[in-house]
């Protein structure tokens, strides 16, 4: 489920005198004496031609002589709203995204007069990506199921990454983990109040589903779309084929909450010990004992202590799924061995054929990229109309 996504749409093949069109917003702060302080680039708010949700928008200019000159725009925009009017259930297209946000950034800038025929030279090659949010959904038994689910994944963050891991108990039970270059946000999705949907959509029915589902967002950041390769449109295209969204499913969620690792919650048998070393065997039951293996005599007697212990460390989470950098009395309360079984790439979700009019979704793509087509070549021919009524009252 791809939620929202942001882009810069670069204008430069566009020639000066269209780009010159683009209504961008130039705003100046002054100091108290009147004088300039700094010009900006003024962010807006434009609702998508298809539905009455808001997108953001930035336009971004540079100094051409003594014209300001737009030479891209940055967009902010949560498509499934932007295209069917509804996020609660929705499909997963980075590909189809970035082509939506497109046709709605030509269908913007040809309401405000840029010629088709400029437009007509922005293709995706222009488009990168500066921000994805892909979410995952897990369905559940009923509600209670679900808020269980959210807690049982909390408790597991707060247990990996402390306060890093910042858990709100509101009308959507949410668990938010930051780290360099993504976040995850977890939660169950109970409050529709703030929700605001399209006339034919079904509420009644998604406002049944939507508690049963805990959703999985993964917000991958610039730096992490630069550092893999993933600013340019064409990566995405594939991406199902490329098995893409399983891997990052497995490497963000899984990895991050350490779903693979199915460390202990138990004490380890007998034949866990016979499988270590005296030496090991004699830290791990001295850990058990509440015993910190920082202070053991083998790691504060070693040249590198810090080494010493992350050799042991590694050792014993390989022999007995127990991580000695957790304290036991935390390590007792995880369960990500069953978490693990729960939390997985369920694949994409799609819409049933009686669906197709209220969901962003690959049965119901064809039909909506029609429907943006449509709409670009009206936005065009008034902006056609406008022009020839302005001739003729000027002649």
């Amino acid at each position: 489920m791809t939620d929202s996504i942001r882009i810069s749409l670069d204008l430069t093949k566009m020639s000066t005198q269209a780009r010159m069109v683009v209504d961008g917003t130039v705003t100046q702060d002054f100091n108290p004496k009147g004088r300039v302080k700094r010009t900006y680039d003024k962010a807006s708010t434009q609702k998508s031609p298809m539905s009455d949700a808001k997108t953001y928008w930035r336009v971004r200019t540079e100094q051409i002589g003594n014209q300001v000159v737009p030479y891209k725009v940055e967009a902010n925009l949560n498509i499934p709203n932007a295209v069917a009017g509804q996020n609660v259930l929705h499909g997963t297209s980075v590909f189809a995204s970035a082509v939506s946000a497109l046709y709605f950034l030509k269908i913007w800038m040809a309401e405000s007069g840029v010629p088709g025929n400029e437009l007509d030279k922005l293709t995706l090659t222009d488009v990168r990506l500066l921000g994805v949010t892909l979410s995952y959904p897990q369905h559940c038994v009923d509600r209670a199921d679900a808020s269980e689910l959210v807690r049982a994944i909390g408790d597991l963050g707060r247990i990996l990454y402390g306060d890093k891991c910042v858990v709100l108990s509101s009308s959507n039970e949410t668990v938010y983990l930051e780290r360099r270059d993504y976040m995850l946000t977890i939660y169950n999705k109970t409050n529709l109040a703030h929700c605001a949907f399209k006339e034919s959509t079904p509420v009644s029915s998604l406002q049944a589903v939507s508690p049963t589902i805990v959703r999985t967002e993964v917000k991958l950041e610039s730096r992490y779309l630069q550092e893999n390769g993933l600013t340019s449109v064409e990566r995405w295209r594939n991406a199902y084929a490329e098995r893409r969204y399983e891997q990052l499913f497995n490497e963000l969620v899984r990895r991050t909450l350490r779903l693979d690792d199915r460390l202990r919650y138990k004490a380890p048998r007998p034949e866990v010990f016979s499988r270590l070393s005296a030496l090991e065997a004699h830290i791990l039951r001295g850990y058990l004992r509440g015993l910190d293996p920082r202070a053991a005599k083998t790691v504060l007697t070693s040249s590198r202590p810090a080494a010493r212990f992350h050799e042991l460390r590694k050792s014993l989470m390989h022999k007995s799924q127990v991580d000695i950098d957790i304290p036991w009395s935390l390590h007792r309360k995880l369960r990500s061995a069953e978490l693990g079984e729960r939390l997985s790439y369920s694949g994409d979700f799609d819409s049933a054929p009686k669906d197709v009019d209220w969901v962003f979704s690959q049965s119901s793509w064809d039909g909506l990229r029609g429907t943006m087509y449509e709409l670009y070549e009206q936005a065009l021919a008034k902006a056609l109309l406008r022009t020839k009524t302005l001739t003729s009252a000027d002649w």
